[in-house]
């Protein structure tokens, strides 16, 4: 291993280290979990959540917009028609 002489090595050093774990923060932040369809029918409460935050944000694109949309779709034809399949 290469020995640091210098105050200012040493520095640069620190604040190398200090950049790496504020982009690995940054990276692993933007990271959401995609759920499925089927899990929003399983859990009611995330379904409205996430349906809700796709309200606010006029996010209708994103992956768990979509599949909560469907999500609330099959729930609701379930409600209506006591059929589990939409055809």
């Amino acid at each position: 291993m290469v020995e640091l002489t210098s105050d200012k090595e040493m520095t640069m050093v620190r604040c190398g280290k200090r950049v790496l774990v504020i982009v690995g923060v940054l990276a692993l932040s933007g990271c959401d979990k995609a759920y499925t369809p089927a899990d929003f029918m399983k859990d009611a409460a995330l379904r409205n959540k996430i349906l809700t935050q796709c309200a606010q944000q006029h996010d209708q694109q994103s992956k768990n917009c979509q599949n909560a949309q469907e999500a609330q779709k099959k729930v609701d034809f379930e409600k209506q028609t006591g059929k589990t399949d939409i055809k």
